[in-house]
C-alpha cells in the first residue's frame, strides 16, 4: 500500500503536513489529476468509434464510463499527503492524520448529440455529497456536502476534494464504507452515484494471491479502516 500511479508530481513538505497544508495538496493533486484526465478523455472521444445509433462512445481516462453517458461521477480511495510524491495513499488511516477522498464529475462534450451535456449542464447547480457508514458500529456518519454551479459550459470534468473526519475510534477500530452521490437541479434532472473508484493502494503479494496493483475498480466498496494511535 505504498504507491500512487499515474498521479502528477506535486511538491510537499518533508515532514507531515498540516491539515491546512494537506487540503491544499489535495486540491492542487485533484486539479492536476483532472486535466490529465480530461486531455486523455478528449483524446479518446476524438478517436472512439461510433456507437450502433451514431453516437461517439465516451470514456474518462482509463476509466470505462459506458455508452453515450451525459454525467457520471467517480472516486478515489483515501490519499494522504503527508510524505514526499508519491503520497501515502493508505485505507488505513490513524486518528487525527489529514486523508481525503477525491471526486471527479463528468460531463460529457458530445452526447447528446443536440445539444451535448457540457451545454445542457451550463451554469447549473450542482450539489456532491459523501456518506459513510460506519461497518463496526452500525452508526450513519455526518454526511460531507460540496456544492457548486457550473460554468456556463460545463467543464469535462470538475474535481471535488472531501475531507475526511479522523476521530479517535477507541479500541476497536472503525471500518467505514465510503458512497458520493451527485444531484443536478434545479430544472431538468440529472443525477449519479459512483460505481467506480480509483483505488491508489498497492496490495502486496500474500501467500501467494497475487498483488493488486493500484487502478479502477468497478462495483465494489469503497472501504477505509481508521485506528486509534
Amino acid at each position: 500500500m505504498t504507491a500512487v500511479t499515474n498521479a502528477p508530481d506535486v511538491p510537499a513538505p518533508a515532514a507531515p503536513a498540516s491539515r491546512q497544508t494537506a487540503e491544499q495538496l489535495a486540491t492542487q493533486w485533484a486539479n492536476d489529476y483532472a486535466a490529465r484526465l480530461t486531455e486523455r478523455a478528449q483524446s479518446v472521444l476524438r478517436q472512439a468509434p461510433a456507437s450502433s445509433n451514431g453516437a461517439v462512445r465516451p470514456a474518462i481516462g482509463e476509466l470505462s464510463s459506458g455508452a453515450n453517458v451525459a454525467f457520471d461521477v467517480a472516486v478515489t480511495s483515501p490519499i494522504q499527503f503527508i510524505n514526499l510524491p508519491p503520497y501515502q495513499p493508505s485505507k488505513i488511516i490513524a486518528d487525527t492524520e489529514a486523508a481525503f477522498i477525491v471526486a471527479f464529475m463528468f460531463v460529457n462534450p458530445v452526447w447528446p448529440p443536440m445539444p451535448p451535456a457540457t451545454t445542457q449542464l451550463g451554469s447549473r447547480s450542482w450539489r456532491m455529497s459523501l456518506d459513510q457508514f460506519n461497518l463496526t458500529t452500525g452508526a450513519v456518519l455526518p454526511e460531507i456536502v460540496v456544492a457548486g454551479t457550473f460554468a456556463p459550459t460545463a467543464p469535462v470534468l470538475t474535481p471535488v476534494v472531501f475531507a475526511l473526519a479522523t476521530p479517535n475510534p477507541g479500541p476497536d477500530p472503525w471500518l467505514i464504507e465510503a458512497n458520493v452521490t451527485v444531484d443536478i437541479g434545479p430544472g431538468q434532472p440529472y443525477a449519479a452515484f459512483a460505481t467506480n473508484f480509483f483505488d491508489v493502494d498497492q496490495d502486496p503479494a500474500f501467500l501467494g494471491i497475487p498483488p493488486t496493483v493500484p487502478g479502477w475498480r468497478n462495483e465494489l466498496p469503497n472501504r477505509y479502516l481508521l485506528y486509534g494511535k
